[in-house]
């Protein structure tokens, strides 16, 4: 009977009388639905596992929100996430599909841990720039933000630049500066010196590599910087201020993901907006149609989203050499 009342199925079941001692009862012992076991015993599943790298990106936590703002109110969103500045491995994903979900969402996962993951349920895959049969990927359209940087880059004149990157076999990070350096090429540009790759996506370790390398990049006539990422790029104008090096007169710092923290830092980055919130309303979306039969998963990208440069204060007209 409890459980009737509860869920709103007593009428017609029990009199008004016992429905309100019920209803009494409940407000005081504050009884609540366990939706996990009330989804077991009606043979339904209700839990949406969002996999992701790194929990300290701020560009997941907005991805995150954009899911939950989407997300049927009848799905409870589990979050798994590796160790600080790591990735996520495979044995991740199986434990989450261990867990009966009715939907899967894996953020930027990696080339070998998609050909090592055979999803039991609908499952939606977030900027991974690959497709993989079974699963509907969304991604961002990079090739467009290589041309929007390389011509914003070159119209100031820069012309030997490099770039700082994340050590990862992810075909979406591969994109962002193969296709940037095909556009500077074209541009009479190019990167100029070994890629920086770190190992971890943060600003510590941004900063000492960066720090390591800047005296023989400025002597090489560097005079633009390419972030795969806003954090690596705040690890960049961290070093900038330690050592007095002028952004962006002496040097200009531009990065990707448009992190909310972007427009405060001093100077404030100029970044690739990827449409963090939408990936994650997107991936909601997507998902909901696959768990309720409305689509059926594919071997091709559901959409592409679009990228948008973002200009501040960190880019500038490159120095004379």
């Amino acid at each position: 009977m409890v459980s009737l009342v509860a869920n709103g199925k007593a009428t017609g079941r029990a009199t008004p009388e016992t429905e309100e001692r019920v209803v009494q009862a409940i407000r005081e012992l504050d009884y609540r639905v366990n939706t996990t076991a009330s989804a077991l015993a009606r043979g339904a599943l209700d839990t949406v596992a969002f996999v992701s790298p790194d929990p300290t990106s701020p560009f997941f936590s907005v991805v995150i929100e954009g899911i939950l703002e989407e997300l049927d109110d009848n799905f409870a969103l589990t979050v798994l996430v590796p160790k600080v500045g790591d990735d996520y491995e495979a044995s991740a994903v199986k434990r989450a599909l261990a867990g009966d979900l009715a939907g899967l969402i894996l953020a930027s996962p990696g080339r070998t841990l998609l050909d090592g993951v055979n999803p039991s349920c609908p499952t939606v895959v977030l900027d991974s720039g690959e497709t993989r049969d079974g699963m509907t990927s969304i991604d961002l359209d990079l090739s467009a933000a290589a041309v929007d940087i390389a011509e914003h880059l070159t119209g100031l004149g820069h012309r030997r630049l490099a770039y700082v990157g994340i050590d990862r076999d992810k075909a979406s990070l591969h994109v962002r500066r193969d296709a940037l350096e095909t556009q500077l090429s074209t541009r009479g540009a190019s990167f100029a010196v070994d890629d920086l790759l770190v190992g971890r996506t943060t600003i510590v370790d941004a900063a000492a590599a960066f720090s390591a390398v800047w005296d023989d990049w400025d002597a090489a006539g560097i005079t633009a910087v390419v972030c795969g990422d806003d954090l690596l790029a705040y690890g960049v104008l961290q070093v900038a201020r330690e050592r007095a090096i002028a952004i962006p007169s002496e040097l200009s710092v531009l990065g990707f993901n448009d992190l909310p923290y972007s427009s405060l830092v001093s100077p404030a980055l100029t970044t690739v907006d990827l449409s963090a919130r939408e990936l994650g309303t997107r991936a909601a979306a997507a998902l909901t149609e696959l768990i309720s039969g409305a689509a059926r998963p594919n071997s091709g990208s559901s959409a592409t989203l679009n990228t948008r440069l973002i200009v501040r204060e960190s880019t500038g007209p490159a120095r004379s050499l």
